[in-house]
């Protein structure tokens, strides 16, 4: 499910590329990502993908039914108002995930337009980034997804004579990588679903660095550059010691030959 719902996030977030934050857009991705595993979890079932479908929708400024009620909690999370994010949105929208499918209608009786299309199991390899962005090298991808149907990508003070949608959206890093963690959190509430789901989505942008125990050690105070080896140090002193200790020596027999003429 984490694969279809990362799909899925990054559909609904291409809204607000230009138009909302970067971060705060990523961490927004993030809580939505985990809000919607927790709604899917009851009626995902990859051996009939269809069963439950409509507990799997999401509708976005769909009239009275007005937009699910995820945005809202989510965009606080992430600092934002829910007006904020639903303003940059289409309307009429409502989409669906199922195992190994999403489409969107964008009115209430309209067509499945697919979104993204894999197997049913995608998630043992699990990778951060859309599909359509990893895809990037083939223009097969427009067959398996149609990501670019949230519009056209935005190009700030560079032009690329690059007509693949796909090319020009990892350029601009218009996309959410969302990474899954190991959830350690105790909630008797959520326990159930940490069984079977015990990953969160954070938001991992690619400036982020982390660093292990071994590599801190090598620096000095966390600085990124590398500490000095002291025995190397050592050596090299003792050696120009060495050095200077012969080349005085050399001195004086060249002074003492010289002395007796």
């Amino acid at each position: 499910m984490y694969t279809e719902v990362k799909e899925l996030v990054n559909f609904v977030c291409r809204y607000m590329f230009g138009r909302v934050p970067r971060r705060a857009t990523g961490i927004f991705a993030a809580e939505l990502g985990n809000c919607l595993v927790a709604q899917f979890s009851s009626s995902w079932d990859i051996k009939n993908p269809r069963n439950g479908q409509m507990e799997r929708m999401i509708f976005i400024k769909c009239g009275a039914d007005g937009s699910s009620k995820c945005f809202e909690g989510c965009a606080a999370e992430s600092g934002l108002r829910a007006d904020e994010v639903l303003e940059n949105m289409p309307t009429q929208l409502r989409i669906f995930a199922n195992p190994g499918l999403l489409f969107y209608r964008a009115t209430e009786n309209g067509v499945d337009v697919p979104i993204w299309k894999g197997d049913v199991n995608t998630d043992s390899h699990y990778q951060p980034i859309p599909e359509h962005i990893v895809r990037t090298a083939s223009r097969k991808a427009d067959s398996c997804s149609n990501l670019g149907g949230a519009g056209k990508p935005v190009l700030l003070n560079k032009k690329f004579p690059i007509d693949d949608l796909a090319v020009l959206e990892l350029v601009n890093n218009m996309y959410i990588p969302l990474a899954l963690e190991k959830c350690d959190e105790i909630n008797s509430n959520l326990s159930h679903i940490r069984e079977k789901y015990p990953f969160l989505f954070t938001f991992k942008p690619t400036s982020a660095q982390t660093y292990s125990g071994i590599e801190f050690s090598q620096t000095r105070f966390g600085s990124s550059k590398s500490r000095q080896d002291l025995q190397t140090m050592v050596g090299i002193k003792q050696l120009v010691n060495s050095n200077q200790n012969n080349s005085y020596c050399d001195q004086i027999i060249d002074t003492s030959i010289y002395s007796n003429y």
